[in-house]
């Protein structure tokens, strides 16, 4: 080991930095996803699906958004904005096709 001092050997200037802040709408956090596709395939989950739908819950939404944010983090800064853009545009479209309350309900006058 040298006896110089830590400041003197490591230099903050030459670490690597991050080009630009990432928005928070842009992040994909693996462990999150990961924790949503584990809590899908509970028994709990799946139980309580089969009870009220009467069918398996399938959890490849979830499968899918652990495999963007593992991939995504390869990515570049303006690929990752750009593939999380159009994955909230395709998650959004798919929940607008979907029936709602709205579709069941009438409203009162």
């Amino acid at each position: 080991m040298t006896d110089k001092p830590i400041s003197e050997t490591f230099s903050w200037d030459d670490a690597p930095v991050k080009t630009g802040p990432i928005a928070q709408e842009d992040m994909c956090k693996a462990s999150q996803a990961f924790d949503q596709w584990f809590a899908c395939l509970t028994v709990g989950k799946q139980l309580s699906n089969y009870y009220r739908y009467g069918e398996k819950r399938g959890c490849g939404k979830h499968w899918s958004k652990l495999k963007l944010c593992m991939g995504i983090k390869l990515r570049s800064g303006e690929s990752r904005t750009e593939i999380m853009r159009e994955y909230r545009e395709k998650e959004e479209a798919e929940r607008n096709s979907l029936p709602n309350v709205l579709d069941v309900w009438t409203r009162r006058t």
